[in-house]
């Protein structure tokens, strides 16, 4: 059997390419495909065994710390255009890609990398064609024509401009002549006339009937139907995108070596063949079918006015530079989703009907409004793929601070017309009605494509007609739960009896990254992660899903069970089937017809009320960790608002974060929030009231499982009772329960022999669970300093300290009669019990 060696695959920022990387090498059979592990892990993981690393990047420096710790290490470096580039698993490149990998695992056993530059190779991709060198760069073929007409289209113009025979200063300014040098014509000084016959022949090429222009170029003259002094135009204004020595020639025509890029005069004077004169310029920029109208040149910042320098669109210069879609829409801070190869989950019935819509409203390059679902609306792209779209996704709410919103839809516009793709804009919700016109009209206007646009928000147009309204479609349990079937089973994996329906309800992640979680959970179980599959699924499920959580909310990851909560029958009968309840809403409500008669909504919401520390909070964390999620805890003090309409917007986030982290909400002290509503004398009144209607509201609209807990149950809303399905009242525990909660307050094998009376004291002392686990934490570092075990004098230390603590002084005057030699002097504390 051939010897495998291990290639440890660090991220990438494709997913996808990682996906495939990993399918590949798998498939060889040759290789043990690991990933990178955080903070380190790698080196101590890979050891002195012979391995490869493939990352992401381009600069060999940075392997130095891996490779300088065995010699049996070699890395492949793959270029970052490369993986956003590669197709499907049948590219041709992966076999190339394949083949270096094994070549170096040959190399690495047989320890002939002993020279560590050698170790480390980069991936050429062959993605970029050099075809020659120009002043010692690179350049692609592609760009050979239209740069022969930029060089003569700037040079003719410095001809002109004559020689007195003096040199610019340095770091000040450049002669005429200088810059004619710096552009590189074979001819050192060519007449004007030989000049004239370049830029004829240049024109012909680029322009004329061979038509030699860059394919982006080309495809922006097809995509928006551009003539002939279009292009021209174009080109001239990318010419300081391309290269930095015209930007300097701009300058030195311009007199302005600040000025680099140009104005109208100049363009009118490089385009002085055509018998294009400043006027027509200004004229023809102002006309709605211009490069200005469509979008893909904009001047800044005085206007159209003669000298005003004029900018191609970043839209238009990401898709000339970028090497691969994605990386353009990067670029302009976009996100393309692009069609997911099968095998992906097909669409649902209501995802059908969604479809139907989008695809009449694709036909009449329409405007859709988004309803429902997440804030990310990634149910669209899922739809969207499956009709065959790519979706070109651009979010307002992330933007640069400052960054001019309608030009950042303007070029996703443009970009998404070159990539024939559906627009799709996220934040318009929060548009004023001003914004929602100007985005509107950006969208209808030449420029705009004619595909699909959606958006989250109305987009008003200056007849007041907004777009169709798309509502997300409702996936039911049972789809979910295929879903979750077919994507282990891909895996190679079986889920067991009740599995699917469990993640299906548990797990709030898009049917389109079930595969990813599936996947991440293999890998789990090969690294030796502790748990049954399904919890690693889960635990996949909300590292990919997870959400920045909002100011005032805390994540609490379970670590309480059953066995830790000590409560009467009753009592854990209703919280085992608040559980119950959650796993098994798709079968009640969906499959049995249940969510046609309920009227408050389909989440679950329950009441913990009763004094502290009697297990109010310990019950959620275990009700959470017995569905396999996370607890969302909200801070009220950093949710409520004085400011009016604040604490709405912060519960809308909150509700929000646990949506899509798919989290059990718990509200500690929630009459603080939940209180009565009252008569309103004042506006602090109204107020107060509105809060309270919108919590109801936004109660009802949240599928999730939502937790309450008080002290004073008398406080909360009679709206918010009718409301809950669980009201559970947790008393201080009986004698027998406090035995329980004693015995289990100690881990085991901390007590010394002559521990005291458990059972005796639990029956002098009534007190909650939680104030005898502070007894047990106080008993542990009173017997810290001695070394341990925790013996009977430190037990009744901690147990008069506790009962000072919380006023109860005439119980510890009765400790005398269970321990007097220790209680009436405590050695630690100096004092003498009263």
């Amino acid at each position: 059997m051939a010897q495998r060696t291990r290639v440890f695959l660090g991220s990438f920022s494709s997913e996808r390419f990682g996906e495939a990387l990993r399918t590949r090498l798998r498939d060889t059979g040759e290789f043990d495909v690991m990933p990178v592990g955080k903070s380190g892990t790698l080196s101590t993981a890979a050891g002195d065994e012979p391995s490869v690393l493939l990352a992401e990047g381009r600069n060999p420096s940075l392997c130095r710390p891996y490779l300088d710790r065995s010699m049996s290490r070699t890395v492949l470096l793959v270029d970052p255009a490369a993986t956003s580039a590669f197709g499907a698993l049948n590219d041709h490149r992966w076999a190339k890609l394949v083949d270096v990998v094994r070549m170096l695992a040959e190399k690495v056993r047989a320890g002939d990398l002993m020279d560590a530059p050698d170790r480390v190779r980069i991936f050429d991709t062959g993605l970029q064609t050099p075809a020659g060198d120009r002043q010692g760069g690179a350049r692609s073929a592609d760009l050979d024509p239209l740069l022969r007409w930029l060089d003569v289209a700037l040079a003719l113009p410095l001809a002109r401009r004559g020689d007195d025979g003096r040199p610019g200063v340095v770091g000040w300014s450049v002669a005429p002549r200088e810059a004619f040098a710096m552009l590189g014509l074979d001819s050192a000084e060519p007449s004007e006339t030989a000049l004239e016959d370049q830029l004829a022949a240049a024109e012909d090429d680029l322009f004329g009937p061979g038509l030699a222009l860059p394919p982006a170029i080309g495809d922006i003259k097809t995509g928006f139907s551009l003539s002939g002094l279009d292009l021209r135009l174009l080109c001239l204004l990318l010419a300081p995108e391309i290269d930095g020595r015209y930007a300097t020639a701009i300058g030195v025509l311009q007199d302005d070596l600040t000025r680099r890029r140009p104005g109208l005069t100049l363009l009118a004077e490089l385009m002085s063949g055509a018998g294009v004169t400043t006027w027509d310029l200004r004229r023809y920029l102002n006309e709605p079918d211009s490069l200005v109208a469509k979008g893909l040149v904009r001047a800044e910042p005085d206007g159209l006015a003669v000298d005003a320098p004029l900018v191609p669109s970043a839209a238009v210069v990401a898709y000339l530079l970028s090497t691969s879609p994605e990386q353009a829409a990067a670029a302009i801070g976009a996100e393309l989703w692009m069609p997911t190869a099968p095998p992906q989950p097909s669409l649902s019935p209501q995802e059908e009907r969604v479809a139907r819509q989008l695809q009449l409203a694709d036909a009449s390059a329409g405007r859709v409004r988004l309803v429902g679902g997440d804030r990310s609306k990634r149910w669209f792209g899922r739809v969207a793929g499956g009709m065959g779209l790519t979706v070109l996704a651009g979010n307002l709410h992330t933007l640069e601070h400052g960054r001019d919103r309608s030009a950042a839809v303007c070029e996703w516009s443009v970009l998404s017309r070159l990539l024939e793709s559906s627009l799709l804009l996220l934040g318009t919700d929060t548009m004023s009605a001003t914004e929602s016109m100007r985005v509107a009209e950006l969208v209808q206007s030449p420029g705009s494509g004619g595909r699909l646009v959606a958006a989250d928000g109305d987009l008003m147009d200056h007849r007041g007609t907004s777009g169709a309204v798309v509502v997300a479609p409702t996936l039911s349990a049972a789809q979910r739960s295929a879903w979750w079937t077919v994507a282990a089973r891909q895996a190679g994996l079986v889920l067991g009896e009740g599995d699917p329906d469990r993640l299906a309800a548990t797990v709030s992640l898009d049917p389109g990254d079930f595969a990813s979680a599936v996947r991440m959970a293999v890998h789990l179980t090969a690294a030796g992660v502790d748990g049954t599959l399904v919890e690693l699924v889960q635990r996949s499920a909300r590292d990919l899903a997870r959400c920045e959580l909002p100011a005032g909310v805390r994540r609490i990851e379970p670590v309480y069970g059953w066995s830790d909560i000590v409560v009467g029958d009753e009592n854990r009968a209703l919280l085992e089937s608040i559980s119950q309840h959650v796993l098994y809403e798709g079968r009640v409500m969906e499959e049995w017809g249940f969510s046609a008669r309920v009227t408050y909504g389909r989440g679950v919401s329950a009441l913990f009320s009763g004094p502290s520390g009697t297990g109010k909070t310990m019950a959620a964390q275990i009700i959470a960790k017995d569905l396999g999620v996370d607890l969302l805890q909200v801070d009220l003090s950093k949710t409520v608002s004085k400011y009016i309409g604040d604490t709405e917007k912060n519960l809308d986030r909150v509700f929000e974060a646990a949506e899509c982290n798919g989290s059990v909400l718990l509200f500690d002290e929630a009459d603080a929030i939940f209180g009565r509503r009252t008569e309103i004398k004042d506006a602090h009144d109204r107020h107060a009231n509105v809060e309270v209607a919108y919590l109801l509201q936004r109660l009802e609209e949240f599928c999730g499982l939502t937790i309450l807990t008080t002290n004073m149950k008398r406080n909360i809303d009679d709206a918010f009772a009718r409301r809950l399905r669980f009201v559970i009242d947790f008393a201080l525990p009986t004698a027998a329960e406090r035995v329980m909660i004693w015995h289990r307050a100690f881990p085991e094998g901390v007590l010394a022999n002559g521990d005291p009376d458990i059972a005796t004291v639990a029956s002098r002392l009534p007190i909650a669970g939680g104030s005898i686990q502070n007894i047990a934490l106080h008993a542990a570092f009173l017997a810290a300093p001695d070394g341990g075990p925790i013996g009977v004098e430190h037990v009744f230390a901690a147990i008069r300290r506790e009962l000072l603590k919380m006023g109860m002084r005439s119980a510890v005057s009765g400790l005398e009669d269970l321990m007097p030699n220790l209680v009436g002097t405590d050695r630690h504390d100096q004092r003498v019990a009263p």
